[in-house]
């Protein structure tokens, strides 16, 4: 069967003519390659994103842990300081056994009657000159100030315990650091703090100091400060 189009040319219809050349060839070609290369950009970028997500977990994760760890190690470094604080104090107490039984002997007996001792507390040295030799530092070490806290009914007898203080071989540069009046009930006392210096001293130094009581003309022993010994 022949067909036989007799439109008029305006009204024929026209087909779509697809003709880039090379030119748009080439245009479409660079439009696809840097979509491919932006997709594939994208992706890297998630990945990496995905992992730095995955490193942030475990990172968390691994903080959590190791705050535990901190916490124990802090507790540890406590109890550490605190056995450290205990031993140094009980070498303290060691290195001057046989000297601290006599000096609470001693400061056993300086106490008059109207008197009573609360508190005997031993000072840090303050700012140890080290120009001095060792053994002048060593020695200074065994002079150690104290202060020694209490109860008095009566100023004499707070006095007279100043006194003993002063009189003995164990104490010296006592002073009166602060009284204050206080009411027990219906009675009055006063609270007093005392400031001193307390020598350790060894038994060579004690045998010294006894053996020039016995004989004051002989100069046996160590250096003593004082005339009698308590």
């Amino acid at each position: 069967m022949i067909e036989i189009n007799l439109l008029p040319k305006q009204y024929y219809k026209k087909g779509i003519n697809l003709s880039f050349g090379k030119t748009g060839l080439y245009a479409i070609a660079g439009v696809i390659g840097i979509m491919c290369m932006l997709a594939g950009v994208t992706f890297y970028q998630w990945q990496q994103v995905k992992k730095l997500d995955n490193n942030i977990a475990k990172a968390r994760q691994r903080a959590a842990m190791l705050q535990k760890d901190i916490q124990l190690v802090d507790a540890l470094l406590d109890v550490k300081n605190k056995i450290r604080d205990r031993m140094a104090a009980v070498e303290r107490l060691d290195s001057h056994r046989s000297s601290w039984v006599r000096i609470l002997e001693n400061l056993a007996t300086d106490v008059p009657e109207f008197v009573w001792l609360a508190r005997f507390t031993e000072l840090p040295l303050e700012n140890p000159d080290t120009t001095k030799s060792d053994a002048e530092q060593a020695e200074a070490r065994l002079v150690r100030p104290v202060e020694i806290e209490g109860y008095t009914f009566t100023l004499n007898a707070l006095a007279a315990f100043m006194i003993n203080l002063m009189r003995s071989n164990y104490f010296d540069n006592v002073e009166l650091t602060s009284t204050t009046e206080k009411t027990f009930g219906e009675q009055k006392a006063y609270n007093f703090v005392l400031s001193c210096n307390l020598h350790y001293l060894s038994d060579e130094e004690l045998r010294g100091l006894i053996a020039q009581a016995d004989n004051p003309g002989s100069k046996a022993g160590a250096p003593t400060r004082h005339q009698s010994l308590n």
